[in-house]
């Protein structure tokens, strides 16, 4: 059955060089890798009505569609000289998910009745209806262990184009050089690369209606934990390294940059959540500015993705409050060990503590302040190697350094506060801008902190501070720049030189 169901995808002859799997454009020198799972028909769709100046009569059936044009072989040279020729590529996790409530969950016109009934017999996924989100994380856990087994060729199955690695379709066409945009950012990118010989593409963005968007039944964001993200970026691993790249590279862009941040309805306030600096304070906060009541599972707030954001561009929303929040390294560093790695939490991190144990005598039982000590300084080494191996912005985010945070947020009028002086200091910076803001503070559930057998100050040997300091030190210059403005003028301090050394 599954099998019949490839063949069925393998109908067209492959393609024999990388020219070949691009689409063009008759009226000008336009060319699109399409990726499935990744925007291919909204941007079939996109080509269709450009050529042809109307929309496809059956938008949602553009795959294969013979008036599509296809690139030829001659057309390798071409296709590299020119400055518009791109693919699109989407965040692991969201793609996945599509590929889960698009193709196997749902009977909708466009999903696939044979997949649904290989995964349902073989791999055990639960399809009924009116499954919770609790039944959807386990049918997910249980694809991205079948998807991981099968792209690595230890299944009787082929892999099949819609979970097939984006980088792997990408590897193909590496010759030629093709500018990648990403499909949370496609609305702005797209013009901004196509405008100077398409100077309609934004009405026509705007008059093609077809998008494959997937419906879920559920809140998609609640359905991904901790562990399931992981095994994601694990399985995509090079496609995260990919969307994360092409993100960074169009937010540099001069004046093309958005920055997504924390909203609150329609209240003039905006944030930059770095984890481990009030990450879970501020969500919560923002929840309770926006639906006037406390979220019921506080500690899952991230999980769940239910506080709002948006996307701004610079000099956007000049009226709000805007700001991040930046700590001493020293505490965010005792906060990642305590709360993610040693504490056993169902906000924790047991791959990372497993790892530690297996290959860096780390104690999951210490119990004595010696012990503590080397666990923390096994950590360090852990995070030493993923400095060394790393691009900073591939880091996760947990330990990433705050500095990131303040190069990203440059440029966007976001001002720093003190985690430790938190409400003071963002009911100064908003004034009466943000009504209620004072209660709602007031409604925030305590802290996620986990339990710490022993202070900070005390497991803090000179050893350690120094790692700490060798690991994060142009975070102990931002925290000190910040910290030293706040004292000496009471208000915000102009952010100067933060990136330090790097």
């Amino acid at each position: 059955m599954f099998r019949r169901l490839t063949e069925r995808f393998r109908k067209k002859p492959v393609p024999r060089s990388a020219a070949e799997l691009m689409l063009r454009l008759e009226r000008a020198d336009v060319y699109y890798l399409h990726i499935a799972k990744s925007g291919s028909t909204f941007l079939k769709n996109l080509f269709y009505y450009l050529d042809h100046g109307h929309s496809h009569p059956a938008g949602n059936r553009i795959h294969g569609e013979p008036e599509l044009l296809r690139a030829r072989a001659e057309d390798a040279e071409r296709i590299r000289a020119s400055k518009h020729a791109f693919a699109v590529i989407r965040d692991p996790m969201e793609r996945f998910l599509s590929v889960y409530f698009d193709k196997i969950y749902g009977e909708g016109p466009l999903n696939f009745p044979d997949l649904r009934a290989f995964f349902t017999d073989e791999v055990g996924l639960d399809l009924s209806d009116d499954l919770d989100i609790g039944g959807h994380r386990r049918n997910c856990h249980l694809l991205i262990d079948w998807f991981a087994e099968n792209l690595a060729g230890r299944t009787d199955q082929p892999v099949n184009f819609h979970w097939r690695r984006q980088s792997r379709r990408l590897k193909r066409v590496e010759s030629l050089e093709l500018e990648l945009l990403t499909l949370d950012g496609l609305d702005w990118q797209l013009p901004l690369l196509l405008e100077e010989v398409l100077p309609d593409i934004r009405e026509a963005m705007a008059a093609v209606q077809a998008r494959n968007i997937s419906y879920a039944p559920v809140d998609k964001a609640a359905v991904v934990d901790e562990a399931l993200r992981a095994k994601v970026d694990e399985v995509y691993a090079a496609d995260r390294r990919l969307y994360d790249r092409a993100t960074r590279r169009w937010a540099r862009i001069g004046g093309a940059g958005r920055l997504r941040v924390l909203a609150a309805g329609d209240l003039p306030l905006h944030c930059v959540a770095t984890p481990k600096v009030g990450c879970t304070y501020l969500k919560n906060l923002f929840y309770i500015l926006e639906h006037g009541e406390a979220y019921a599972a506080p500690q899952r707030i991230h999980a769940d993705g239910v506080v709002s954001k948006v996307s701004i561009s610079r000099g956007e929303a000049p009226g709000s409050v805007k700001f991040f929040v930046v700590r001493d390294p020293v505490e965010r560093f005792f906060s990642l060990y305590y709360d993610k790695v040693f504490g056993q939490g169902p906000q924790s991190f047991p791959w990372i503590t497993r790892r530690l144990a297996e290959r860096r005598a780390f104690d999951v039982n210490a119990d004595t302040l010696g012990k503590h000590r080397t666990n923390v300084m096994a950590l360090l080494g852990y995070l030493e190697q993923k400095f060394k191996t790393q691009p900073a912005n591939d880091l996760n985010p947990h330990w990433r350094p705050q500095v990131e945070t303040a190069k990203r947020v440059d440029g966007f009028g976001l001002v720093p506060l003190l985690l430790e002086e938190l409400e003071p200091q963002l009911l100064q910076i908003a004034g009466d801008r943000v009504p209620g803001l004072e209660q709602a503070m007031a409604m925030v559930p305590d802290s996620n902190a986990a339990p710490r057998a022993f202070p900070a100050e005390n497991i803090l040997s000179p050893a350690i501070r120094q790692r700490i300091s060798a690991l994060y030190g142009d975070d102990e210059a931002l925290y000190e720049q910040v910290k030293r403005g706040w004292a000496e003028n009471g208000a915000p301090p102009e952010l100067r030189d933060y990136h330090g050394k790097t």
